[in-house]
């Protein structure tokens, strides 16, 4: 059978669209060169899957090379054709690529051997399809891709091709993710295997942080997030996790904590489209390059109780309990966010979240919370309430033993709900608010130097002027003075 296919392309999608990929094709000559990866599996018309998401329509800015000779010389002359930047990208592995102007990329990697045995080095079938110079409508298939392209599946070239790399064993997820695809079944043993997910440990920390925030980010993760949990993956990831697998279910939560700590991802996007619009402006905000508050919240989301394995008591009357969980679990997020060398925002705002998880629920663990209260808990919350509710909707969808049920859990949800409405009110009211004193105008009423004196009395001032207790200049003097003698 003849590898070869023909094969139609979106309309408008097809590479040899873009100027610069004709002209690489021209200028290869008799130098073995040929077209594969995304630019190909991305455009080419298959029907597509009614569950999978819209398709990217977005014009293709990334094209890949494969290149029977020394990629590097040929990628320095292409930047020089095309008045593109050089970049080296791997010199160990001849792999290079040409920046271009208009922020499109094509990257060159060079192969010794035949093109058949490039190919079955690579990670995804769907990632193996090949097209070469002078059959434009034809790609070369030589593992399957476009079957699997069709039936929408994420299989594995083969164990060898995903052990080349380790990270390749969560690229399967993210692929699957990303196009709501099916994992094949051999696929998903490589997976499982503990000894195939060990070799994670040898992968620089930043491809694996790209790998991870970047699945996190699509909406769906949550129908495979059990998959990745039974695999060993997350584990593998965030040994963590690994201490959440003892704890019980109990008469609060249905799910032993492991299953209870990933099933809070998929209640988490389950709520997102009843959630208000801020709360989406939030989500999708970059808290760290590439990274948005979404994919940061998801994996908060899933992190949440990593302090409660070591806290888990069980008291005579048979309930358990987890006395300050939150905080021994924010303790651990520092270093793990070291280790797995997150950006400090990603660290700070996990590590938050996780601290801060129970707060929403305490506001009215005792009644009616007073309006001084709520200020302070949305001053504090600050920019990261959004982030803060999908995590307490997360952890409350996940949460449906006996004990939070009927009544005591639609008053708490109707509770959550009001968080969440009155907070661009209070957001309004508070910049409405006329800056009554600033540190330097403490220090120098109260004749004291910097300190947490000071923050403490602006603190004070502000939740006094909020509530309308203060409302002059004078009267915010007034209660400053009173603080300090009291603090005399």
């Amino acid at each position: 059978m003849s590898t070869k296919k023909s094969v139609q392309f979106l309309p408008g999608r097809h590479p040899l669209d873009n100027p610069a990929v004709r002209t690489v094709f021209q200028s290869a000559g008799h130098l073995p060169l040929h077209l594969v990866g995304g630019c190909l599996r991305d455009n080419i018309d298959v029907p597509v899957n009614s569950s999978a998401p819209s398709r990217n329509v977005r014009p293709t800015t990334d094209f890949d090379f494969t290149v029977g000779g020394d990629a590097l010389a040929f990628a320095g002359e292409m930047a020089r054709l095309l008045k593109g930047h050089f970049v080296v990208l791997d010199e160990s592995f001849d792999i290079a690529r040409v920046v271009l102007d208009d922020g499109s990329y094509l990257d060159f990697a060079g192969y010794k051997g035949s093109l058949e045995e490039d190919v079955r080095r690579r990670d995804l079938t769907i990632n193996a399809l090949v097209m070469e110079p002078g059959s434009p409508d034809r790609v070369i298939d030589l593992v399957g891709g476009l079957h699997d392209l069709e039936k929408n599946v994420v299989r594995a070239v083969s164990e060898e091709s995903l052990l080349e790399d380790p990270l390749r064993l969560l690229r399967v997820y993210r692929f699957a993710v990303a196009r709501a695809a099916t994992i094949e079944g051999d696929t998903r043993t490589f997976l499982g295997k503990a000894e195939n997910l060990a070799r994670l440990s040898q992968v620089a920390r930043e491809r694996v942080n790209y790998e991870l925030f970047t699945l996190l980010n699509y909406d769906g993760v949550g129908n495979y997030i059990h998959d990745m949990g039974e695999s060993g993956l997350l584990e593998a990831l965030f040994p963590e996790l690994t201490g959440c697998r003892r704890v019980t279910s109990n008469s609060f939560h249905h799910l032993a904590l492991f299953d209870h700590s990933l099933e809070t991802i998929p209640q988490l996007e389950a709520k997102m489209p009843s959630l208000p619009d801020y709360i989406h402006l939030s989500a999708n905000r970059e808290v760290a390059h590439g990274v948005t508050r979404l994919a940061v919240a998801k994996l908060s989301a899933l992190l949440h109780d990593i302090g409660k394995p070591d806290t888990w008591v069980i008291q005579p009357d048979g309930r358990h309990s987890f006395i300050a969980h939150d905080k021994v679990g924010a303790a651990m997020v520092r270093p793990l966010g070291e280790r797995e060398k997150w950006p400090r925002n990603i660290s700070r705002l996990v590590e938050k979240l996780v601290l801060w998880h129970l707060r929403p629920g305490q506001l009215f663990h005792t009644g009616e919370p007073t309006q001084k209260a709520l200020n302070r808990f949305y001053r504090n919350a600050g920019e990261d309430f959004p982030e803060l509710m999908l995590i307490t909707f997360a952890d409350f969808g996940a949460t449906m033993g006996p004990g939070l049920s009927g009544e005591k859990r639609d008053n708490l949800e109707k509770a959550f709900y009001r968080l969440l409405d009155e907070y661009p009110t209070y957001m309004e009211q508070v910049r409405a608010l006329p800056r009554l004193l600033s540190g330097e105008d403490v220090m120098k009423l109260l004749e004291v130097g910097p300190g947490p004196l000071v923050g403490e009395i602006l603190q004070a001032v502000n939740e006094a002027q909020e509530i309308k207790e203060v409302t002059n200049r004078a009267q915010a003097e007034a209660l400053a003075r009173s603080i300090y003698d009291a603090k005399k």
